[in-house]
């Protein structure tokens, strides 16, 4: 149970952050395309629904999920700053080079968040095959 909770909280301050600037800028759409804002109210949304899968199962599914979020969130938010990402389908460009204090809360939060996913589907063990 305390990985549980330490992965949601983790992982639950990377989705928070990532609502706050969303409601922040403009709207998720523009000309048909998902802009910054929307990719990052959908983070939160996915953030969210992975910690509530953790804390109310507990599964090993939940945690390979929790741990594909995580994992994808600090690959996204290093990918953001060191590399030209441009946009992909209706998905925005990614490109800011440059850390602030959100993007490294972020980061920080959702790396911990792997580190307790990979703890966690440790500790499980393997799965029985019958």
């Amino acid at each position: 149970m305390v990985l549980r909770v330490l992965g949601a909280l983790a992982l639950g301050v990377s989705g928070w952050v990532h609502l706050r600037i969303a409601l922040d800028r403009p709207p998720p759409t523009a000309d048909g395309a998902l802009t910054l804002s929307g990719l990052f109210a959908a983070q939160a949304a996915v953030c969210a629904v992975v910690v509530l899968a953790v804390l109310g199962r507990g599964s090993r599914a939940a945690w390979t999920a929790f741990l594909v979020v995580a994992a994808a969130s600090v690959v996204a938010l290093v990918a953001s700053v060191y590399v030209r990402v441009p946009a992909i389908g209706p998905l925005p460009a990614m490109y800011e080079p440059l850390w602030y204090g959100d993007k490294y809360v972020a980061a920080g939060s959702a790396a911990v968040a792997v580190v307790v996913a990979l703890a966690a589907l440790a500790a499980r063990g393997r799965p029985r095959r019958r």
